[in-house]
């Protein structure tokens, strides 16, 4: 899939190139424009206290694209299904892929079979026409 449906100016959802751990908690401290030590301190509060910060650090490692390779955020992952769900609708395609994963830990199987579905069920986003 070609990210060119999809300007790369309308993600907020990204990991940083630069940042101490992944570029997770700098990525998205600048999409909520705030400092990131606030939101590596909450980080470290959800770790502590609930214990599932670490498993949600590691899922949007897992699923945000890294702000300097944008141009590669709408590649197949798993049968693109996410890719296509994000082009589709014009989503970001961290957000639609982090939803899909959480989903996947919350339901257990159903998730992989309302995936599978998905592959045969939303169609390619429509191609943009080129004016001359």
């Amino acid at each position: 899939m070609t990210a060119d449906l999809l300007p790369t100016s309308k993600y907020r959802w990204v990991r940083a190139s630069d940042g101490a751990l992944a570029g997770v908690c700098k990525g998205l401290a600048q999409a909520f424009e705030i400092e990131t030590w606030i939101l590596r301190v909450i980080w470290l509060v959800a770790i502590f206290w609930v214990g599932t910060g670490v498993l949600l650090y590691l899922i949007l490692w897992w699923t945000l694209p890294r702000v300097d390779r944008l141009d590669h955020a709408l590649d197949r992952k798993v049968l693109g299904v996410c890719g296509r769900i994000a082009m589709r609708y014009q989503l970001e395609v961290g957000v639609v892929r982090t939803t899909a994963v959480l989903f996947l830990c919350v339901t257990f199987g159903a998730a992989i079979l309302v995936y599978g579905l998905c592959y045969f069920l939303i169609p390619d986003a429509p191609k943009s026409v080129k004016s001359p």
